[in-house]
């Protein structure tokens, strides 16, 4: 007979960048991971209305007001609203942590400029608990 188990459920990415090498790294490094990339907000923002991730990955250097953008923390607070469960986390452009943080806001994870420590730590955060 056989027993029935449930199977450990995948943590849902999405990312916002447009850093190809980052999402490449991402990618081949978190392999329990069902990771989904997006290089402008509109994007993402229709995804977290259809399905919101455990998880959202926010590359501060994809926000740019030339494609319309409104900013980081429209973003962010999008997020909060339709995805109020999800974890987020912002990695800043290099120079501009404090700056950056201060946009983003309160409770989201500041992860570090630099691609490979980012790789790192967003794996870290897609670890199970």
């Amino acid at each position: 007979m056989l027993r029935w188990r449930p199977m450990p459920s995948e943590t849902l990415l999405y990312c916002l960048t447009r850093d190809r090498e980052l999402a490449d790294a991402l990618e081949g490094r978190l392999a329990t991971t069902l990771s989904f990339f997006y290089n402008d907000a509109a994007r993402l923002h229709q995804a977290i209305v259809l399905r919101p991730p455990d998880l959202a990955v926010v590359d501060a250097g994809a926000v740019r007001r030339e494609y319309g953008d409104a900013g980081l923390a429209p973003i962010v607070a999008f997020l909060r609203s339709e995805a109020p469960g999800a974890r987020v986390a912002v990695r800043p452009i290099r120079g501009a942590e404090w700056l950056v943080a201060a946009e983003a806001g309160e409770q989201i994870e500041m992860l570090p400029a630099e691609a490979d420590a980012c790789v790192a730590a967003v794996a870290a955060l897609c670890e199970p608990a």
